[in-house]
């Protein structure tokens, strides 16, 4: 009995240190904690779409590289006279740059098929490209039909003068489905200016930080004071008794690209810019 008293006696100390190391440690949270409340203020302004960016594709081809550059530049002057023909104000042709590669002709692209060995020795295609992105400027003074016939006359002139539009449908591997390239896009919308976009709608995300804080310190019974610290990032800031998560994931969000600070969508229509603020109120 005195082994099994002892035992008792151990397993009593034991939880007994323990619950008062979890005490001592619920005290310093509380105490670090007691600084302030924080808040995620979410802000969002709508903006519609100034440009309209379609990729087109200029491609030369021949057993010869001197074929292939031959063919290529004849294209590129057919298309480049296409498009000004067109006298559309505001399109511009902006070039993306030029690549040279080669092709297995059609009995190696079968002999990959069948998993067969490729004969290396036959003569391979040559070809020479050149990526143009067609922008367009000013579509937020057109409406939804103007829009659309003005891109019709686009891709039209642009597949009558040999320019491929639209993303690469080319499936990585000869013979096999690639889902990621099953739907063609043909344009992208585009709203110029986020950064002043921005600008708003950081302003009513610190608005809607204040409120969600305001209604914390009643809800507590507590006198919200000044801005302790602000985060544009949503980020976490350490010292905090109350925070306020709304549903805002990171993913929701959206974020300027390019290096003209240009927001994209494949839709032509409002464009939301929306931005998070982690905000910390003192408590008075």
């Amino acid at each position: 009995m005195s082994g099994m008293s002892n035992l008792i006696q151990r397993f009593i100390t034991l939880n007994l240190v323990l619950f008062l190391c979890w005490d001592a440690n619920m005290l310093t949270v509380s105490a670090d904690e007691g600084n302030g409340i924080t808040v995620v203020g979410m802000g969002s302004i709508e903006a519609k779409p100034s440009v309209v960016e379609l990729t087109g594709m200029v491609i030369g081809q021949g057993q010869l590289a001197g074929d292939a550059v031959t063919k290529f530049h004849g294209n590129r002057r057919r298309a480049e006279t296409a498009f000004k023909n067109l006298n559309i104000p505001g399109l511009e042709i902006v070039e993306e740059g030029m690549s040279l590669y080669s092709s297995l002709n059609a009995s190696q692209m079968q002999a990959m098929m069948r998993g067969m060995a490729v004969n290396n020795t036959q003569s391979q295609q040559l070809s020479v490209s050149e990526v143009l992105k067609l922008r367009l400027t000013g579509i937020d003074k057109l409406s939804s039909q103007e829009l659309l016939e003005t891109i019709v006359k686009i891709v039209d002139s642009g597949k009558d003068a040999g320019v491929i539009i639209g993303n690469d449908t080319t499936p990585s591997i000869p013979g096999q489905y690639n889902a990621s390239k099953a739907r063609n896009t043909m344009a992208t919308f585009k709203v110029t200016n986020v950064g002043k976009l921005k600008e708003a709608a950081y302003q009513k995300a610190v608005q809607d930080a204040k409120t969600q804080a305001e209604k914390l310190a009643k809800l507590t019974g507590v006198k919200l004071g000044k801005v302790i610290s602000i985060n544009g990032e949503g980020g976490a800031q350490k010292g905090s008794s109350v925070v306020y998560y709304p549903g805002y994931s990171r993913n929701t969000l959206t974020t300027s690209t390019g290096k003209n600070d240009e927001q994209p969508s494949p839709l032509f229509k409002n464009i939301p810019i929306s931005v998070a603020v982690r905000v910390t109120f003192s408590i008075d």
